[in-house]
């Protein structure tokens, strides 16, 4: 083992400070928001993060992948600035703590796709956690106002984390198409040079620019942001999934943190109650061997 390989953390302590920087990377993106358009945020957010992550990458002399590997991560990168604006918006409307939530659920729509595009067949318990993960969700957003009184911009920002959690869900499983074979900083540099392209345009034409003040936290954004994918690649590539989706969970611990500290939320007991049940529908997921290749003629026919 090389001195690298001995001062990289273990792959559930990597897996979890991604989740913690992600967390934070949200509750950053709430505080931007309130002075900046959501097209500018998300474009800065990837751009910086592609020149953070980038520079040291070709300083030591490594060069992306073929064409082949850039055609995928260009796929990936519209599903992937779908899924990351979609949330960012959500993060506008609801509660952070909410939020991370019901963004739990994306575990749960990871099987489908991954036996849609894989070929790999859930397990068996895999439709019951399915059932019990919408059950969480709903208790999760309708236990914010027990008298059931939304405004239209809550049931907005509803919509929009569970449009985001179906993007980011296939987005996992297209990552996973690739984890092995590029590494993490290569990745990390195209999950955010892609979505940068994709927004440079609608925000340089629709949108107010960012000034001169707006940097700091742009900056710190993009640092949590290419940060996240170069630990949470590194992670996914040295244990199993099974092992790693877990602490996505602890997600929630720091968004209540986060959330009470510096936004004054507290969540009611039935936001509590609806994320365990979420969890524990992910957890019976990721307890049976969910993933089970399909025979050669299933998945060639």
């Amino acid at each position: 083992m090389t001195l690298s390989e001995k001062l990289v953390p273990p792959p559930l302590v990597t897996a979890a400070l991604a989740v913690m920087l992600g967390v934070g990377m949200d509750a950053l993106v709430r505080f931007v928001q309130q002075d900046m358009d959501l097209l500018t945020l998300v474009f800065w957010r990837f751009g910086l993060a592609t020149v953070l992550v980038a520079l040291p990458y070709f300083l030591t002399g490594r060069r992306l992948p073929g064409w082949k590997a850039t055609r995928f991560h260009a796929l990936r990168g519209l599903v992937h600035v779908a899924a990351a604006t979609l949330f960012f918006f959500a993060l506008s409307k609801l509660e952070l703590v909410v939020v991370t939530a019901l963004g739990f659920s994306a575990v749960l729509i990871i099987t489908p796709f991954a036996w849609l595009l894989l070929g790999e067949r859930p397990a068996k318990y895999a439709v019951l956690a399915g059932l019990i993960g919408f059950i969480g969700v709903l208790v999760t957003f309708l236990g914010k106002d027990m008298n059931l009184r939304f405004t239209p911009d809550e049931w907005l920002g509803f919509a929009s984390v569970m449009t985001s959690a179906v993007c980011y869900a296939l987005s996992m499983v297209m990552l996973r198409m690739r984890a092995t074979k590029d590494s993490g900083f290569a990745i990390a540099i195209y999950a955010n040079f892609f979505p940068a392209i994709y927004m440079a345009v609608p925000a340089f034409l629709f949108a107010e620019p960012a000034t001169l003040s707006d940097f700091p936290p742009l900056i710190m954004l993009g640092a949590f942001g290419g940060s996240i994918w170069v630990l949470m690649t590194s992670a996914y590539a040295r244990a199993p999934a099974q092992k790693i989706a877990p602490m996505e969970y602890t997600a929630l611990i720091w968004s209540a943190l986060l959330g009470w500290m510096f936004y004054e939320e507290v969540p009611t007991i039935w936001v509590w109650i609806g994320a365990a049940i979420i969890i524990a529908a992910c957890v019976l997921v990721s307890r049976e061997p969910r993933l089970k290749p399909a025979p050669p003629e299933a998945a060639h026919s």
